[in-house]
């Protein structure tokens, strides 16, 4: 018969938990955030947007536009560098143990030098839903919008809102906003390239519905939805169809399609219920 034991770890004063997990040695890696006064460099507004704004515990932007209802943070890359991924606390060299976190390493050094000369794209919050005439609107506690191809969805960004640049997301942005979150603490390497599940919404993941789950329902660093429930589609200049497909949806486990998990999207023009676009801003 085995005890159970328990062990008590202090963490630093006005440190913040963030998750615990076992790496491959047997260690037991407690990931947390300290309260910093840095906050990332204010943007200018979105054209026809409302003033910025902050959010408690966040060190993002966040803007509103479409009078007020649809919100978009700001995604700065400027202080993104290699040594955000290649190296932890105090100098120590980063280890990238599994053939996923070597992937991920190789895939984020691609779009650092990738980086987009604006030096930041917008986000928006929410994923997409329709409103009553059936146009693009990022609000919470909305059904998904879906069945919907990937030319389809590039076509309905660019409309969007076209003074903002709207347009759909590069296999760039987002490795870079992983990046961002790794960084800044929100995930760790072995949440972003291994196992999602505690970091967004899998069929392995605490509470998981198995079904999608309305916007707005779970948040990875100030962007909801964003970890899970449905796969993103992003533009991909090495993708033959100029498309891939990226993270995982509430119908797998969390290991079998993490966020930096993705593949060439084959059939652009078809109808896929598993999978929306991502868009950016970049004005």
């Amino acid at each position: 018969m085995k005890e159970e034991k328990v062990m008590y770890v202090i963490l630093p004063k006005d440190a913040e938990y963030r998750t615990a997990y076992v790496t491959n040695d047997g260690k037991i890696a407690i990931v947390y955030a300290e309260e910093t006064s840095k906050i990332l460099p204010k943007p200018a507004a979105l054209i026809g947007g409302t003033e910025v704004y902050n959010k408690e515990g966040l060190p993002y932007w966040f803007c509103k536009i479409k009078d007020g209802r649809d919100e978009f943070m700001h995604i700065y890359f400027g202080d993104l560098h290699e040594d955000d991924l290649l190296y932890i606390a105090d100098g120590k060299n980063r280890n990238f143990e599994t053939e996923r976190q070597k992937e991920f390493r190789e895939d984020v050094l691609k779009a650092l030098k990738n980086k987009p000369k604006e030096g930041f794209r917008w986000i928006p919050v929410y994923e997409p839903s329709k409103d009553v005439d059936g146009n693009l609107q990022y609000i919470a506690g909305k059904e998904v919008l879906r069945n919907i191809s990937s030319y389809s969805w590039e076509r309905k960004f660019q409309n969007y809102s076209p003074e903002n640049g709207s347009q759909m997301s590069s296999i760039t942005t987002y490795f870079l906003l992983l990046l961002r979150f790794l960084k800044d603490g929100f995930a760790t390497i072995e949440q972003l390239a291994d196992d999602s599940k505690e970091i967004g919404h899998y069929y392995d993941s605490i509470d998981a519905k198995h079904e999608y789950e309305k916007t707005g329902e779970r948040q990875l660093g100030g962007i909801y939805g964003f970890g899970g429930n449905i796969f993103k589609i992003v533009k991909d200049s090495e993708s033959e169809s100029g498309f891939s497909i990226l993270g995982g949806d509430c119908y797998n486990y969390g290991r079998k399609y993490p966020l930096a998990d993705g593949e060439e999207d084959d059939y652009p023009y078809d109808i896929k219920s598993d999978r929306i676009g991502l868009l950016e801003l970049i004005k």
